[in-house]
């Protein structure tokens, strides 16, 4: 077989392209992936950062804690709140918030001293979550109030419950539990919680 110095050339050319755009897209999908690791990496300090600033800080006492909330949010009245003092684990309070049906019920740990432990698994949980989230999902892991947190409205078709996991002025962990609330109403309500 017989190829001509030019019909060589073209092959040469075609090869050397395919070859160096390989190079190049391997180059942009490696940079992609560098680029989100360098993202979870800094999340990830700025978690670690945050969980040594509040080791520093003193937990509120039960009567400063629970003065915190309150007394209406959003048309939801308080009905309970309780608070506790715990100087191997942290200072941490329960609140329910009603409305007609509806019901609130917040799980808030403070992360000063102790508790910045618990504010950091939490925190980072959430990021390695994310990692593994699918579209389609009903627990979704969002950034809200500064923070990567969880969203769940996964039992809410059958049973209408929803839950908002998140970090709170920066200290406060919250677990909030939403019966008959839609999570964007009961995103609604945390919009205007403020410990």
């Amino acid at each position: 077989m017989k190829i001509s110095y030019l019909g060589t050339g073209i092959i040469s050319a075609a090869m050397m392209l395919a070859v160096g755009s390989n190079a190049v897209f391997g180059r942009q999908i490696q940079s992609a992936g560098a680029t989100e690791k360098v993202q979870t990496d800094s999340d990830s300090l700025k978690v670690l950062n945050l969980a040594k600033d509040l080791k520093k800080l003193k937990p509120l006492s039960a009567g400063d804690f629970k003065s915190k909330f309150k007394k209406e949010i959003n048309g939801y009245q308080l009905t309970e709140a309780t608070a506790f003092e715990d100087n191997d684990t942290g200072s941490y309070a329960t609140a329910n918030y009603k409305k007609g049906s509806k019901n609130v019920y917040l799980m808030v740990k403070d992360g000063a001293g102790a508790g910045s432990e618990e504010v950091k698994e939490s925190l980072l949980s959430y990021l390695e979550l994310k990692k593994i989230e699918e579209p389609e999902d009903k627990t979704n892991i969002k950034s809200y109030k500064g923070w990567q947190v969880y969203f769940d409205y996964s039992m809410y078709e059958n049973d209408q419950l929803t839950s908002i996991q998140y970090l709170e002025g920066n200290r406060f962990s919250i677990v909030a539990s939403g019966n008959n609330v839609p999570i964007e109403e009961l995103k609604g309500l945390l919009d205007h919680l403020s410990l």
